[in-house]
């Protein structure tokens, strides 16, 4: 069987993009996806189901904000405070709009 190409978008204006190491729920199989940001579910080349998911989270190249403890994976807890995910520090409400 040959190889599928896709045509990927080749300028800024098409809207950003992730991409990353993928895998689809239903078959299992792995691959390298790009998809535009927001794209939650993925087309599965091996398959052909749309049962793929990103296998890591997605997070700003250049806007990284990191824990003391260097983890990049926050949790909103009652939307009142942002915990850490890894050792949970809270990180109060500096997010958050004032007197809702």
């Amino acid at each position: 069987m040959g190889a599928t190409i896709h045509k990927l978008p080749t300028s800024l204006e098409r809207g950003p993009h992730n991409t990353g190491e993928a895998k689809c729920a239903a078959c299992k199989h792995e691959w390298v996806a790009v998809a535009p940001t927001g794209t939650v579910w993925l087309d599965c080349p091996k398959c052909e189901t749309c049962h793929g998911l990103m296998k890591g989270p997605v997070y700003p190249e250049n806007a990284q904000w990191t824990c003391n403890c260097g983890c990049y994976v926050f949790v909103i807890s009652d939307t009142t405070n942002i915990l850490c995910a890894v050792c949970g520090t809270v990180h109060g409400q500096q997010f958050f709009p004032e007197g809702d």
